[in-house]
């Protein structure tokens, strides 16, 4: 008996030890999340890119269902005309080549002659090359490109478009020491900016599916100066949603201790029943 128990304390260990390492991994539809719901990326022909390089900021709003902190985020985008950014003269080009800048915001409310936008920053980091992962999500898409600031749209279909055909999900993972701590009900703004490590490639944060749409608008700035000027975002002239509410691709996701917890948890409930 004894023998059987720690044979099945050492499983349950490493059980929590593998829920800790999944999370610091790709997401996925079904695993664990902790906001209102994953925004997805819209993958069919309405989907497109938003133009978040240079000195394009973009942000979206979501809802806290998880007290703690923030120390998952996922986002999906892609490369116009899927070039990916090469650093090095000779070089070939690297989907990780490339620095965002993420920050987390209070929420202001929308009033009555006002949207809702990013309020106070509660945090923000840089991430450089190599501070992230990255994997291809899809490669058989036909998504269009917008740039707010230009503007500019290029549909997904021909014979202007696509703009693009492959889909990234890229993964920031936060020390909880220093993450922001989110509490749950409350609403928040993600940001983010894409620094690529070559001028001519151009990163897109993707749009989420419209049936997914929350809250309000996802809103843009462009330049370095602050305080910000948020501009509420809807889908440009000649899209077929002309016109129509915004959002932005990402998911918020539990941290690997509170997964690990979970494990071991359910671990605890077996074991209770076993005795039983």
């Amino acid at each position: 008996m004894r023998r059987a128990r720690t044979l099945f304390w050492v499983s349950t260990g490493l059980l929590a030890m593998a829920l800790a390492g999944a999370a610091r991994a790709d997401w996925d539809p079904g695993d664990p999340h902790k906001m209102h719901h994953p925004q997805l990326p819209d993958l069919g022909p309405l989907g497109m890119d938003v133009n978040a390089s240079g000195l394009n900021i973009l942000a979206d709003d979501f809802k806290c269902t998880w007290t703690g902190p923030i120390t998952d985020i996922h986002i999906w985008g892609s490369w116009l005309g899927d070039r990916l950014p090469i650093p090095a003269v000779g070089g070939t080009g690297d989907p990780k080549a490339v620095a965002f800048t993420l920050s987390i915001h209070e929420d202001i409310p929308a009033g009555p002659d006002t949207f809702s936008r990013p309020g106070e920053q509660i945090w923000a980091h840089t991430f450089q090359p190599g501070e992230f992962q990255v994997r291809c999500y899809r490669t058989d898409i036909m998504e269009g490109w917008y740039d707010p600031a230009e503007p500019q749209y290029i549909p997904s279909q021909p014979p202007e478009g696509p703009a693009d055909t492959m889909c990234w999900q890229y993964n920031f993972f936060l020390d909880p020491v220093v993450a922001a701590r989110q509490e749950e009900g409350k609403i928040y703004w993600l940001d983010l900016r894409a620094v690529p490590m070559d001028d001519e490639a151009l990163f897109g944060w993707k749009t989420t599916l419209p049936d997914l749409h929350w809250n309000d608008d996802a809103v843009w700035d462009w330049g370095s100066e602050l305080p910000r000027f948020w501009r509420p975002m809807t889908y440009p002239d000649g899209h077929d949603l002309e016109g129509r509410t915004l959002d932005l691709a990402f998911v918020i996701t539990p941290e690997p201790a509170t997964l690990a917890l979970m494990g071991l948890g359910l671990a605890g409930l077996l074991a209770r029943r076993r005795r039983k």
